[in-house]
């Protein structure tokens, strides 16, 4: 009953609070404003991931004040959520150079893993890596990825949104069934937050995640997974298929352009989602494909949370799995 509570509160929470930074954002012209790479049409408010971390942060805090979160793992996220939220919140209103949000990103990183005492082994099926400081190393280079890898998805209406609610809810079920209670529950805030700012994302959007929550998102998925690794609940291992479709898209597309000789830090619109968006006439398409694939890769992270032996074929199907669509992306809309 606390824990139901909790999850509706931040909801709402979210909720309201959203539609108040859109209102904040029409008042002070922070709009995203359309241009040759943009994939809307239309100025839109942005900033509203803020009212997504501001709910998630609250909800940590009763969480933590009713015993229903550790504060070892509210510790591990708050500081990195409050950094790059920041620093995310002063880019949208003006833009900060590449050198100080990296900056930004690896001190949020370095702060969950001296919390979560690093990654020292890694448990991939029935084997286990001793990795030492090598593993706290390879867990920081991975976090900041996956901070710039929610960023560089963020580009079509509700994907990024609808992924974190699905990333969250399902890590939430597996948290729960292997009895990791303050996990489960800190997952569960997490998609009731993300899931209040959906309702305005939602094609056609109405506001925009901005770079005030869009990273922070990768970075609590990734805290999320190097936690529930330490932790033994959920495998790092199952959090790599589950956010397969963000992680094959921006892989993908990175090595191809950088093959391609373009400058990594410049906008584009090479992404298979927004190519797709482009092919299809809409990003609602795309969005609900993308929904669809993440919920056929729950199934496979399931099998290597549960089955040990299944982890590593698990990840092979996803692969493949991933890599037909790429492929089928390719046919239907070129880069």
């Amino acid at each position: 009953m606390v824990v139901s509570t909790l999850v509706l509160l931040t909801g709402a929470v979210s909720l309201w609070l959203t539609g108040q930074v859109r209102a904040y954002a029409l008042r002070h012209d922070v709009l995203d404003r359309p241009n040759a790479r943009s994939s809307h049409v239309t100025p839109t408010p942005r900033g509203g991931g803020l009212a997504v971390l501001v709910a998630a942060l609250l909800a940590l805090a009763v969480g933590v004040a009713v015993g229903r979160i550790d504060a070892r793992h509210a510790l591990a996220f708050a500081p990195g959520m409050i950094v790059l939220g920041i620093v995310g919140w002063r880019d949208d209103h003006g833009g900060l150079t590449a050198r100080l949000r990296l900056a930004a990103h690896a001190a949020a990183a370095a702060a969950s893993l001296f919390v979560l005492g690093g990654l020292p082994d890694l448990v991939i099926g029935t084997r286990v890596l001793h990795l030492g400081p090598v593993g706290t190393v390879l867990a920081a280079i991975g976090i900041v990825w996956s901070i710039n890898l929610f960023n560089f998805m963020d580009g079509i209406d509700g994907i990024a949104g609808s992924q974190a609610v699905l990333i969250f809810g399902v890590a939430a079920v597996l948290f729960h069934l292997r009895g990791a209670g303050s996990l489960a529950t800190l997952s569960l805030v997490f998609a009731a937050a993300a899931a209040g700012f959906l309702y305005w994302n939602w094609p056609p959007a109405r506001i925009f995640l901005g770079d005030v929550a869009s990273g922070a998102l990768g970075f609590m998925i990734a805290v999320l997974a190097v936690a529930g690794e330490n932790d033994r609940a959920v495998p790092l291992v199952a959090f790599g298929i589950l956010g397969g479709v963000f992680v094959a898209d921006t892989t993908i597309t990175l090595v191809r352009r950088m093959r391609r000789g373009d400058r990594l830090a410049d906008a584009h619109r090479d992404h298979a989602y927004q190519r797709l968006a482009r092919a299809w006439g809409g990003h609602r398409p795309v969005t609900l494909a993308a929904a669809a694939t993440t919920m056929a890769l729950a199934a496979l992270a399931a099998a290597a949370t549960f089955r040990s032996g299944l982890a590593g074929p698990a990840l092979l199907v996803a692969a493949v799995l991933l890599a037909a669509l790429a492929f089928a992306a390719e046919r239907r809309a070129p880069m």
